[in-house]
């Protein structure tokens, strides 16, 4: 039997390649994570995710979301509702992607509002990479459209979010020399070459395509011979760094640094603030649940200097492991991630909303007074 002529090859090399890319794309509009584009607003003087547009995400969990005003995600109708507020500032653990947008724990927090007969809805501006220096630039921005507030609550995924010299790129960051200072973030807008694309990857879900194009800008490539060197990646956080000067001892240096934060933070949020810390417990060690914060010793010093501050401070440790211990459950991971890693799942949002909605019972008068 004599072989195809030259031509035929080639034929059937082109229709495998399309039919390959068909079946990517494809699979590519199922399972990957939806584009994003982003738009400036003007009223808040920052670039959010344009209002209107949906996101799927597929990598760590299973959901969809709908951007509303300024950006915001699980807002009724897409608006802001009137009337009082709690608004959850923070980072992507506040955004939420990972879970439907009633899951999420600013609309959990809405509807067990409803349930108690409490007069508030909850609201969350998180923006994945932010912390909480960043959280309070940004406040006077968003603050005339989420007037009135009646609890900022301030969530803390890491403690390293309230300890100085961490560096944050293109983020705001505290620093403690020369001098303790919260420095604003760099300017670092998106080029115009992704404004565009992302509209246009979008478009034809294309969004295997879009993160090539994301990750080739900080490809590092590499042409000397032998092994190259890997950081290690832990799901718990290492002991956090204390700051120090030649004259001042480490823990005193770190408390005065934690008492200029949280006069800052006062300063610029207000009296009715409530700092909120999810620690990554329970946790998977060796084959082991292990219930014990490694930030522990932190966590505790940042709380005595809350206390001293007169700021409110909340650990959800304690329910974190009460809620495992009962159900066997874990608040984060998901079925397509390692389990107690990673982000938030429905009943990690679901603890931070039913914790809040305590806290504001036991101090109902003092912040839902008319």
């Amino acid at each position: 039997m004599s072989p195809p002529a030259p031509r035929h090859w080639v034929l059937h090399w082109i229709l495998g390649l399309v039919l390959s890319l068909l079946a990517a794309w494809a699979i590519g509009a199922v399972f990957l994570d939806t584009v994003q584009p982003v738009v400036l607003d003007p009223q808040v003087g920052r670039f959010v995710a344009r209002p209107g547009t949906s996101y799927r995400s597929r990598s760590e969990g299973w959901s969809s979301s709908l951007a509303g005003e300024h950006g915001l995600r699980g807002l009724p109708g897409g608006q802001l509702p009137p009337g009082p507020k709690v608004v959850f500032w923070g980072d992507s653990f506040v955004e939420g992607l990972q879970v439907d947008d009633a899951e999420r724990m600013a609309q959990v927090l809405s509807s067990l509002a409803r349930q108690a007969g409490l007069p508030v809805t909850g609201v969350g501006v998180g923006t994945g990479g932010d912390s909480l220096i960043d959280s309070l630039f940004k406040l006077p921005d968003y603050a005339p459209a989420l007037d009135p507030v009646a609890l900022h609550v301030f969530f803390l995924g890491k403690l390293g979010d309230v300890l100085p010299d961490v560096p944050h790129d293109c983020r705001a960051t505290f620093l403690s020399r020369p001098k303790l200072a919260l420095a604003p973030a760099p300017d670092c807008p998106p080029s115009g070459l992704s404004l565009h694309l992302a509209s246009a990857f979008r478009s034809l879900e294309l969004g295997g395509a879009f993160q090539v194009y994301r990750r080739l800008g900080s490809l590092e490539l590499r042409l000397g011979p032998g092994p190259a060197p890997r950081p290690v990646l832990s799901p718990v956080p290492g002991p956090a760094p204390v700051p120090a000067t030649a004259d001042v001892e480490p823990q005193v240096a770190l408390e005065r640094a934690w008492a200029f934060l949280l006069a800052e933070l006062q300063l610029r949020a207000g009296p009715r603030v409530l700092l909120l810390y999810a620690p990554t417990l329970p946790y998977l060690d060796r084959g082991q649940v292990l219930l014990d914060d490694p930030e522990a010793a932190t966590a505790t010093g940042f709380a005595q200097a809350c206390a001293r501050a007169g700021v409110d401070f909340l650990d959800l440790g304690p329910a974190f492991a009460a809620h495992f211990r009962a159900t066997g459950r874990l608040p984060r991971g998901f079925f397509n991630t390692p389990p107690g890693a990673g982000h938030l799942n429905q009943d990690g949002h679901r603890l931070v909303a039913q914790a809040v909605i305590h806290y504001l019972k036991e101090r109902r008068n003092a912040l839902l007074a008319p």
